[in-house]
């Protein structure tokens, strides 16, 4: 996701749709920083957490390993 936002001002608009304050979302859009530095960033972590990725209906790894497991 980080690595298709390339442009400052799309970081900008993607980060606000998806409800990360204006005053947290200037200190991601200017960054220098590659799409890998970025991914470790507190607002990136919360813009794209765990709901974000359930919501687009993709499986936890974890869970999916702990299912197998007690299946065991």
């Amino acid at each position: 996701m980080i690595k298709q936002w390339k442009k400052p001002r799309t970081r900008k608009r993607k980060l606000m749709l998806l409800g990360i304050r204006k005053d947290q979302v200037r200190k991601i859009m200017g960054s220098r920083k590659g799409c890998w530095r970025l991914s470790i960033a507190p607002q990136i972590h919360r813009a794209l957490g765990v709901t974000y990725w359930k919501n687009r209906e993709l499986i936890s790894l974890a869970e999916r390993y702990d299912e197998l497991c007690q299946a065991l």
